[in-house]
């Protein structure tokens, strides 16, 4: 079950009340993991780490390798986890491609599918003097007007044989 923000408030004032985290864990169909995590980052952040929930965020190749020799150093996972206000699970994934990849499987690699044809920037754009757009134009014009009389000719003709 996903908790919303409102779900994860009353986890911490029903804590702070004295309620065990086992009741709290079963009135919410929820792992005792999952309240001792929001407890976690709600002592380290505060209640502004869950409402400034929203964008994922995106970590330096650099940033990952400096956590990474934290945890081969012997700090765990999940206090760095706490401290970086991160999932303890990235920072096993981080860990993984580490030891399998090396420095460069800390590479942020890009998702999605990649853009078709790259839209014309602005500057591309400006280049063009207003002459030279209305030059452009005007031949543009001049050759759908030919077209325009070709297609006109061609259906007179189709019409003329037709009637034969």
């Amino acid at each position: 079950m996903k908790l919303n923000l409102e779900d994860k408030l009353n986890i911490i004032q029903m804590v702070e009340k004295g309620i065990t985290i086992k009741q709290i864990a079963l009135n919410y169909n929820v792992n005792r993991a999952t309240i001792d995590t929001i407890l976690r980052m709600y002592r380290t952040h505060g209640s502004s780490y869950f409402k400034e929930k929203g964008k994922n965020r995106e970590y330096s190749q650099e940033f990952k390798y400096k956590i990474v020799l934290r945890i081969l150093e012997g700090e765990s996972k999940s206090s760095i986890a706490t401290k970086i206000g991160a999932n303890v699970g990235l920072i096993y994934s981080w860990c993984k491609r580490y030891d399998q990849l090396g420095y460069n499987g800390l590479i942020t690699k890009q998702r999605g599918r990649p853009m078709k044809d790259k839209p014309k920037s602005n500057l591309e754009i400006k280049e063009q003097t207003k002459d030279e757009i209305i030059r452009e134009l005007e031949a543009k014009n001049k050759r759908l007007e030919m077209e325009n009389d070709l297609l006109k000719k061609l259906k007179a003709l189709v019409q003329q044989e037709n009637k034969k």
